[in-house]
């Protein structure tokens, strides 16, 4: 295959290129609705069957990711409804299935199961005329930034999040020569399977990490110099080298005084920073290092009753809406002489005699006997969270000093090593949305049209 490329104006038309509803193609292109290209478009059941069969499986929308059907978490049902069921969504191999309801509305993949599944109504799924149209290609097409814009607006005044069959089947889109579908398809599928790649290095290496702090973080296992000749003891943490000590987040911290500020109150105008507690839920690890971060801001008159933060602070969440999330901390380095608060919903713990190195304190929630103590402290329905008087009161193991330096400078290693595999993973995605704009508007052409 050849490249030819051709940068389009959309303010001008170039030659062999024509304006369009989806856009401007190239000549050869088409626009089609799915209900053109394919023969069957169906959702799946409307009523819920019991859970809990062993025979066949039932596939929901929460097993529809952004391109991969994911079968680890469905459920099963007995034969007897799967039959009721399957009689109207018979859903095939190499059908495109999208998700229609909820949160997850936009999320496609294709199937790639040889048995037979039921479906839930929140699932669609397209039966395409493969003789004029690969799936694979317009797999890309919905999970491109144009396609989801298209499926967001379709969805636009609805009171809920959802699609019906009658706006699938008007979705439009450019349709290539079937030549040209699968060459994109393919190229496009190549990134998708580096990207997979890269996921699982990052998986495995998170995994690594998570056994290796249970192992360092408890004593289980030692580094060279540390521990000869010493023996294990009883503690109320569990068993622990008889070298180390237990003591409370009471005897250690001292819990200073946050701001209340909801997300609403922060700015652009850099007086000072502000930690949210949403944030240290999905962006940070144990560590927030600010030489790397950037911060949201707030005025600093909203902010006047709360502790400035120091090197070395905790900021621990203190409510979740689950039990993953309780008690998630970070600990705050390389702060220098930036101005920064923490905020909402979080503690701020402050090491009063420096029983813990800097460094070390972020991975203290990560003690499988500090979390159950925290999980099993919290409190609430749908939020949960854990009191100040409850925390105070769970005991933590405590190293050395030198032991504490040797363990962090290892654990800070591989969140280093972590953390660069999701820059280029995030690099490799940003290259494939580029891609994706240039090849699925003809902008790129990976077959060169043959001219008369």
């Amino acid at each position: 295959m050849s490249n030819h490329q051709l940068s389009l104006d959309s303010s001008h038309v170039p030659e062999g290129y024509k304006q369009t509803e989806v856009g401007v193609i190239p000549e050869e292109w088409d626009v089609q609705a799915l209900s053109e290209m394919c023969v069957k478009i169906q959702d799946g059941t409307h009523f819920s069957p019991s859970l809990g069969g062993n025979d066949y499986l039932y596939i929901t929308s929460k097993n529809i990711g952004r391109g991969a059907l994911n079968i680890y978490n469905a459920e099963r049902i007995d034969a007897i409804q799967h039959r009721a069921i399957y009689s109207r969504c018979d859903v095939r191999k190499g059908d495109l299935l999208l998700t229609k309801d909820g949160v997850n509305t936009g999320n496609a993949a294709l199937n790639h199961l040889n048995e037979e599944f039921s479906l839930l109504s929140s699932v669609a799924f397209l039966r395409f005329n493969t003789k004029k149209y690969d799936p694979s290609y317009f797999l890309q097409q919905i999970l491109s930034s144009d396609g989801q814009n298209r499926i967001k607006d379709l969805m636009s005044g609805n009171a809920i999040t959802r699609l019906t069959l009658e706006k699938i089947r008007r979705v439009q889109f450019s349709v290539p020569p079937i030549e040209e579908q699968r060459a994109i398809a393919q190229t496009l599928s190549d990134v998708d399977a580096l990207i997979a790649a890269m996921d699982q290095v990052i998986a495995k290496k998170r995994n690594i990490k998570t056994a290796t702090m249970q192992e360092l973080l408890t004593g289980k296992k030692r580094l060279p110099g540390f521990g000869e000749g010493k023996s294990y003891k009883n503690t109320e943490v569990g068993v622990i080298p008889e070298d180390w000590e237990v003591k409370t987040y009471g005897d250690i911290f001292t819990f200073l005084t946050t701001a209340s500020n909801p997300r609403a109150d922060l700015s652009l105008d850099r007086e000072v920073e502000y930690i949210h507690y949403g944030d240290i839920h999905t962006k940070w690890d144990c560590l927030l290092d600010l030489r790397l971060e950037s911060l949201p801001s707030i005025s600093k008159q909203k902010v006047k009753r709360a502790t400035i933060l120091e090197e070395g602070d905790v900021i621990m969440a203190d409510a979740s809406e689950d039990y993953e999330g309780i008690g998630k901390s970070v600990e705050v380095i390389n702060i220098s002489e930036r101005h920064v608060f923490a905020g909402l919903h979080t503690f701020l713990l402050r090491d009063k005699n420096q029983v813990f190195t800097d460094g070390y304190r972020g991975y203290l929630h990560r003690i499988e006997s500090v979390k159950q103590s925290i999980d099993r402290m919290a409190t609430g329905l749908k939020v949960y969270g854990i009191s100040k008087k409850n925390l105070k009161n769970i005991l933590l193991p405590v190293p050395g000093k030198k032991e504490q330096r040797s363990i962090a400078s290892i654990l800070s290693d591989m969140d280093a090593e972590i953390a660069a595999l999701e820059k280029r993973r995030a690099k490799t995605q940003a290259m494939k949305q580029g891609m994706m704009q240039e090849l699925l508007t003809g902008k790129t052409r990976l077959i060169v049209p043959n001219n008369p």
